[in-house]
């Protein structure tokens, strides 16, 4: 073995050695992407967990529904009040003594 074959020798392994230690850092890389990726959306879900718990549910809604409808009626109740007081406001200023 002369020193051009060693040489030659000594650069196969070298570039060998880049080569796997190249698809080994590759992999690795995209490996903790993808942890943290999923830390993200484990994070976000959380989130989105926590806003949804504060929503009202269907029960919730049907009462203020029912709360709606209930304030509806007394607001027409008290708009035929508003007619007659103004029906008889209107009598009272032109029947003036």
């Amino acid at each position: 073995m002369n020193l051009n074959e060693l040489n030659f020798g000594f650069q196969t392994v070298q570039w060998l050695i880049l080569t796997v230690l190249g698809i080994y850092t590759w992999l690795t890389k995209r490996q903790a992407a993808s942890a943290q990726e999923l830390l993200e959306l484990r994070t976000r879900i959380v989130a989105l967990e926590e806003r949804v718990r504060h929503l009202p549910d269907h029960a919730a809604i049907a009462e203020l529904l029912g709360d709606m409808k209930a304030v509806r009626a007394e607001l027409a109740g008290m708009q035929a009040i508003s007619r007659a007081v103004d029906r008889i406001n209107d009598y009272l200023l032109r029947e003036k003594p």
